[in-house]
């Protein structure tokens, strides 16, 4: 689909009529294809599934703006397109959000009509500035001056023999990597860090004040290797988690039935 700075590729199972509608956005190097059970569960049975992909990732083209600003009015682009020109009806609308993604995610409710979008399930997604390993080693080796050096690396040895060794389900991140171009990956990058500490104080992350202040119904679904400041934050501003008893941050290729199972209750307790 056309934007007004670039095209974005997503692929789209939309039910006719009004049905309830489930949007999976991907992290940081990332694709489409983390949440490609989506249409294959069936706990989203009946349900439009959308997933894409971020620019510069996939099969989406680069762009000049990273910012996740921009990412959240492409969202809103996509899904206007979808309504207007595919028959999109969501009824209920549920976003869900891995980890990078969950930014963009936090900022399209946050400027979103009241009432557009009725849950918003994160997985472990960025909204404090602890625990964001891989964007603050990726920022210091580019402020060294090695990061193809350290992107090499980090997609042929820390994904796909040590990350892969451990979960080999998880193989497709290794894929969209091959997809993601390095300077998109980078300038992603360098966006989630601005939001990371874009704040004063303890938290400083500005996604992580935004969803502070939304007031659509949001879970926090994460495993046991979240970063324990981002519970301490989640708790402080009153948002629900749901723990995954998994050591993995791919939590819908760990426990696939029990993050769908998460996603389809989250759309039936949304229409009731």
């Amino acid at each position: 689909m056309p934007t007004d700075d670039g095209a974005i590729f997503a692929r789209a199972r939309i039910m006719p009529g009004r049905a309830p509608a489930v949007v999976c956005l991907h992290g940081l190097g990332d694709s489409h294809l983390a949440f490609e059970e989506a249409f294959e569960t069936r706990y989203l049975d009946g349900a439009s599934v959308i997933t894409w992909d971020m620019a510069g990732h996939g099969g989406s083209p680069q762009v000049e703006d990273y910012s996740m600003e921009a990412s959240a009015r492409r969202l809103r682009l996509l899904l206007d397109h979808l309504t207007g020109s595919c028959g999109l009806r969501p009824a209920p609308l549920v976003l869900a959000a891995h980890s990078v993604g969950g930014i963009p995610a936090i900022y399209f409710c946050r400027d979103a009509a009241p009432g557009t979008v009725d849950r918003l399930v994160l997985a472990e997604a960025s909204v404090t500035r602890f625990g964001s390993f891989v964007t603050a080693h990726a920022e210091a080796a580019r402020l060294s001056g090695r990061f193809a050096e350290w992107y090499k690396e980090f997609r042929e040895q820390v994904i796909f023999r040590d990350y892969l060794g451990r979960f080999p389900f998880c193989r497709h991140y290794y894929a969209s990597l091959r997809f993601c171009g390095e300077e998109a990956f980078l300038r992603t990058v360098l966006a989630v860090r601005r939001e990371a500490k874009a704040l004063p104080g303890k938290w400083s992350h500005a996604a992580g004040e935004a969803l502070r202040q939304l007031t659509t119904p949001v879970v926090y679904a994460h495993g046991r290797d979240v970063a324990p400041e981002t519970l301490t934050f989640l708790h402080e501003v009153g948002i629900p988690t749901r723990p995954f008893p998994t050591d993995c941050h791919f939590l819908m290729q760990a426990m696939t039935g029990e993050f769908y199972g998460l996603l389809g209750e989250s759309c039936r307790e949304a229409r009731s």
